[in-house]
């Protein structure tokens, strides 16, 4: 197997992992679970993170694929895929943003000092994080599909 595919497999397998840890924390939450929810969440934020940094490496030791030899359809499914991720980071992100800002209220904390949260702080935190994982869901389906092109090229 060439390394790139490889790469691009355990990538793949890591924002499944993300997303059963996100559906977790999800299902935490409704249960009025916090604990347990934030840290489905925290683990999942570590799994981006890691993918990240591993992306960095990887594009050092290994460069870039050749979307040359990609078909439209590849690079078309690729792109949206991008746009999926980049939803997930920026609205995750803020979602991250809003519930460390959470923590350290009432609403979360129960000391005497903490501030009260802001006005629809928690449907915002829950907006974000929504959309977050609507995007990360949307991410994984195009994963599957640029990489079910890629082992299409790579045996054919």
């Amino acid at each position: 197997m060439d390394a790139k595919l490889a790469y691009w497999t355990a990538a793949t397998l890591n924002m499944g992992v993300l997303l059963v840890f996100a559906a977790s924390g999800i299902r935490r939450v409704r249960n009025s679970e916090v604990a347990r929810h934030r840290s489905r969440m925290l683990t999942s934020v570590a799994l981006v993170l890691g993918f990240v940094i591993s992306y960095g490496v990887k594009l050092v030791a290994l460069g870039r694929e050749d979307l040359s030899i990609w078909s439209d359809a590849a690079i078309w499914t690729l792109r949206f895929h991008e746009l999926c991720v980049f939803t997930m980071l920026l609205s995750g992100g803020l979602a991250l943003r809003r519930g460390l800002a959470l923590a350290r209220t009432r609403a979360l904390s129960e000391s005497e000092d903490a501030p009260e949260p802001l006005p629809g702080a928690l449907k915002g935190h829950g907006k974000a994080g929504r959309v977050a994982v609507f995007a990360a869901s949307l991410g994984f389906l195009s994963a599957c599909g640029v990489l079910s092109s890629m082992y299409g090229r790579a045996l054919g």
